[in-house]
Order: C-alpha cells, then structure tokens, then sequence
C-alpha cells in the first residue's frame, strides 16, 4: 500500500540501514585500535575458548520504519535521522532497551550465541493504523514494546592476544509484540573488553530487520521491512571457564662457564600460577642429552659452547628460551712425576744428562739449577760440572694453571787414573810375634799404598789382619793389626768410607809343624772393584 512519491525506495531503506550498522561498526574498530596502541599488552590469552557464556546489557533503542506518531509516513530510515531527537522528547515512553545471550565459545574468536532483547519504541505503536485495506486513521493501538529472539554467529577480532577486540555478529531475528510475528537477518558489531579471565565488558550495536512491513508497526508502508535496532547498549560478558593461558618463559638461570666434569646447575622461572596444568618442561643441553623439570644438572665432558634449550609445554602452546654455556678445560698444574740424572755419580767433566718426567695442561715451562751457578731449561737439558763435589740440583715445572718443585743431588768425582781400573792387589806389611806395632819397614810400603788410594778415591778396600799359630789370643791379635793399618790409612787421608776392617783370626798349621810363622803375622789391603786378592805373603 503506498501512501505518496516521498516514500524511499526498498533499496535505499536497505542501505540506508546497513550503512548505520558499518558506520557504527567501524567507529568501534577505530575506537579499540587506539585503546589497544595506548594500552600495555602483555603476551597471554585474554579470551577463553571451548566455554559457555551469558551476557547482560542495556542501552538505547532505535525503531526504522512507517509509523513516527502522525497521518504521514515517517521516513526514519534516513541517515540523517539517526540520532532523531523526537523519540526523546515527543514519545509516550523512553527508547531503551534490555537484552540477555546465552551462547558457546568454540574459541576466543568464534561463537554462537541465542539472545533477547526488549526495547521500547516510541513511535512503533501505529497511531494511527488499520487492519484492513482502506484510509489510514481506523483501528487500535499496537503500544510501543517489542520482544525479539536472535540467533547468532560471533567473529572477534584479535580476541586471544587483545585486551580491546572488536567484533562482528551475523544472524536471524524474531520479534513479537507487533502486529504479526516478524522475522529476518540481523547484523551487528562492538568491542569487547577484557576485565579478567572471565569477564568482559562489552558496548555493541546491532539492528534487527524484520519482514513483512506491517509486522511490527502494522502499517503497509513504501518499505518491504522495518528495523528493530540497540544503537548503541553496554553490559557485561561472562564466560565459565578462564582462557587456557600457554606457559611463559619469566628467566633461564645458568652458569656462564663451567668446567669439564663440573657439575652445572640450570633453573627455569614460568607463569607456574597462570598457566594451563599440566605443564612439561624439557631441557637439551647441546650435547645431545636432555632432562626434564624445572631445574635440572648437567655434567659435560667435552670443552667447547653449548645452547641450552628449556621448552615449556600444556594444553594450549608451548614456550622456549635458551641460553649459552662455555665449558672450560679443567686446571691441570705442571705436576713433577719423576727427576733423575746419567751418569750419578758422575766425574768432572763428564756431561750429565738430566731428565724428569711432568703431567699437566701444556705448555710447560722447565726451569733448571744445577748447583754451580749454572742453569738450563727444557724437559732433558744437559750439564757439565768442572769440579768434583756434591751438587744440589732443582727443577721448576710451571704451566698457567701453577708450578711444582722438586731436587736431587748429583755427585761428581775426580777422574779416576786407569791405575784405579787395573789395581788387582796391594803391598801386605808384617808385625813381630804377638805385636799389632807398625814397623819402618810396614810403614814404608803402607805409604805407597796410600798413594794408591789417593789416586782412586772411589775405590775401597778391605783390611784383613791375621796372626800365627803360636801366637797367643789370636782373634784378638789379628783385629788389632787390622785396626792399626786402618788408622793409619785414615791418618794420611783416606776416607773411613772406604775401609773395611777384619780380624781374621790364626793363619797357618798348628805349633810344631815345619815352616816360619812370621808369614802368617800380617795384615793384606784387597782392592773390592772385581779383582783378585791381596798380595802373597813375602819370604
């Protein structure tokens, strides 16, 4: 039924009404752009999904349609009507409204969801109206409550990461109260934001078209549908299950450097109280092991740098971090296992080969004092010593991880003449019967074996005294003779060192036998390097 040429096509109602809802629409996509670029957000779910949730709000109400209280056609569809004040002031009632949803969250970003909204509408009650076809002006008054149940689908803009997200609803419609039931699409937008795991707030717009015309104002205008709108409402949202917040690396706390065969500690610090349970932890050490917990230790074996790698992981993601470790050589000091010197003892000037054996990290420094003054460095330095004498001798092994000391004592003689080598036997000395005296005669060859002696200082001697068979206390009498030769040859110098002294005892047949017994009153000097015996008594 058209009631004149002012009435605006069904095209232009239509687009008049979706551009209210994308201009509405994307001034809350401005508005959440700028709160979130002004708003701190830290790297967790705000959003929860796999959840039911109920929403509660209220707001304005906005009715698009034939009726605005008098006998011409209200062309409430226009834009510039929009923010029509009349509904404010020339109405029987207050456009507000009141509206309830109860839906599922299948994820942060997607749901659906089945809502009511009640709103009053001041120029919906068609006054005037009619029934039937005829004049405008006959019938009863509709009054100006409208309910309406919706059916719809939630897309949310960046709703796991954003605190502010701006969102998109798309649906179907019933509305009741008017003249008939009405139905049709619906199309909506707002902003949510996220107060705490579980509660949001949210401020939306959405408009609710309803077909035919004359369902919800009863009059059969120019238009095909009119248009139940909350433009703008604002309330709460309350989902029953909190966001399944993934775990988040706080710190990886582990030593810098570490030495081989040390053990090393490594701690992990996570949103322990936040996150999704269970939690799994695993650390890869960068050598091809691995463990698991929060703290772990680990030994390594081998030098060199290692990642390593801490994962954290539950239901709904994982976090990694890692850290670096170089792992050091242990300290190994220069340590002096063994020091010796060929030949020892050595004679003046022989060279002396000195060698040591040592452990530990190289390089190793060898720093030698041979005792006369000198020194030399290296692991086998040789050495030639001029004088005889007794000869400290000190090495010093260091590398950079410490130093060991340790000593021996080189003996050097004076050259041996080949006399030394050759002597086979000494000249023997003869006492009178039942004396231990030294006569001028034993004394004159005694002093050339001194000479002897003097000549090899390295070669020792064995004294052997002996005494006659006729001779009383013969034991006695022997190791005296051998103890005066002795003495003597120490008097001129030669070392006690060197002698041995022995008493023999009787030499020779028993009394009354044939021969002279003054062979057997004597005492031999036996050189002891490998030769013969002493000398044959003389006649």
């Amino acid at each position: 039924m058209s009631f004149g040429d002012t009435t605006p096509p069904p095209s232009r109602v239509f687009a008049t009404t979706a551009a209210r809802t994308l201009r509405f629409f994307c001034l809350l996509t401005i508005l959440a752009g700028v709160v979130g670029a002004v708003v701190p957000v830290e790297a967790q779910p705000f959003r929860a999904g796999n959840t039911f949730y109920v929403k509660f709000g209220g707001g304005l109400s906005d009715y698009a349609g034939g009726n605005n209280g008098t006998l011409e056609l209200d062309n409430t569809t226009e834009l510039e009507e929009f923010f029509d004040t009349r509904k404010f002031t020339d109405g029987e009632v207050f456009p507000y409204m009141l509206a309830g949803e109860v839906g599922y969250q299948f994820s942060p970003a997607w749901g659906i969801g089945l809502g009511y909204q009640f709103g009053q509408y001041p120029f919906v009650s068609g006054v005037p109206f009619t029934t039937t076809d005829g004049l405008i002006g006959r019938g009863g008054d509709l009054g100006t409550a409208r309910h309406t149940i919706q059916l719809l689908g939630r897309y949310m803009i960046g709703a796991k990461g954003w605190i502010v997200s701006p969102y998109l609803d798309t649906g179907v419609n019933a509305s009741f109260g008017g003249l008939s039931p009405g139905v049709g699409p619906l199309i909506g937008g707002g902003l949510d934001v996220s107060l705490s795991g579980r509660m949001s707030l949210f401020l939306e717009g959405r408009v609710n078209i309803t077909f035919d015309d004359e369902a919800t104002d009863g009059i059969d205008g120019g238009d095909p549908f009119d248009a139940l709108s909350a433009l703008p409402s604002i309330g709460v949202k309350y989902t029953f299950s909190r966001p399944a917040v993934p775990p988040r690396i706080i710190a990886l706390e582990g030593p810098a450097e570490v030495e081989v065969g040390e053990s090393a500690t490594f701690a992990a610090r996570v949103n322990e109280a936040k996150a999704l349970r269970p939690l799994t932890y695993r650390w890869a050490f960068g050598d091809g092991r691995t463990a698991s917990g929060r703290t772990a230790s680990h030994v390594y074996n081998q030098p060199g740098t290692y990642d390593v790698v801490f994962t954290a992981r539950n239901g709904a993601g994982q976090a990694r971090d890692s850290l670096s470790v170089e792992v050091l050589s242990p300290p190994r000091p220069a340590r002096i296992l063994s020091i010796n010197a060929t030949p020892n003892p050595a004679e003046e000037g022989d060279p002396v080969r000195f060698e040591s054996t040592v452990e530990g990290a190289s390089p190793i420094t060898y720093e030698w004092t041979f005792g006369d003054g000198e020194t030399g460095t290296g692991a086998s330095p040789t050495h030639t010593y001029e004088e005889p004498g007794r000869y400290p001798v000190r090495l010093v092994a260091s590398n950079q991880d410490g130093e060991d000391r340790d000593s021996l004592i080189v003996r050097v003689e004076r050259v041996r003449p080949a006399i030394c080598e050759t002597i086979r036997e000494f000249n023997s000395v003869y006492f009178d019967r039942g004396s231990s005296r030294i006569s001028s005669a034993a004394e004159k060859k005694l002093r050339e074996n001194v000479e002897v002696l003097l000549k090899c200082p390295s070669l020792p001697v064995r004294v052997e005294g002996f005494a006659a068979p006729s001779e009383p206390n013969g034991q006695a009498l022997s190791e005296a003779r051998a103890q005066a030769v002795t003495e003597f040859y120490e008097e001129e110098g030669v070392g006690p060192g060197r002698i041995q002294t022995s008493g023999e005892g009787i030499l020779g047949e028993p009394a009354g036998k044939k021969g002279d017994a003054s062979r057997f009153r004597r005492v031999d000097t036996i050189p002891l390097n490998g030769g013969a015996g002493g000398s044959q008594p003389e006649e």
